[in-house]
């Protein structure tokens, strides 16, 4: 596997993520780790920590357009109806 793929897999399954931080060489298939495997691992772990910090900020900005309120609970005043029941 090329590094693209071994970023796009840890990015898409989470447990060969955590195979790859906890058992990088089972999770490359080989005995024992060079010095470029190890170098591999790390980029790809430092690529996939970027891509997961960018789509969460990207998030919040989705969430909180527009000043309204941020995560999906409704804001308080809203939340209430008669009888004081929330919707």
């Amino acid at each position: 596997m090329n590094k693209q793929d071994l970023i796009n897999k840890a990015l898409t399954d989470p447990s060969f993520r955590k195979l790859l931080e906890t058992q990088p060489t089972k999770a490359l298939g080989v005995t024992t780790m060079t010095p470029e495997n190890t170098l591999l691992v790390k980029n790809v772990l430092d690529q996939v920590k970027a891509v997961n910090t960018k789509i969460s900020a990207v998030a919040d900005e989705l969430l909180c357009a527009n000043g309204g309120p941020c995560g999906i609970a409704a804001p308080a005043d809203r939340a209430l109806k008669k009888g004081g029941r929330s919707v």
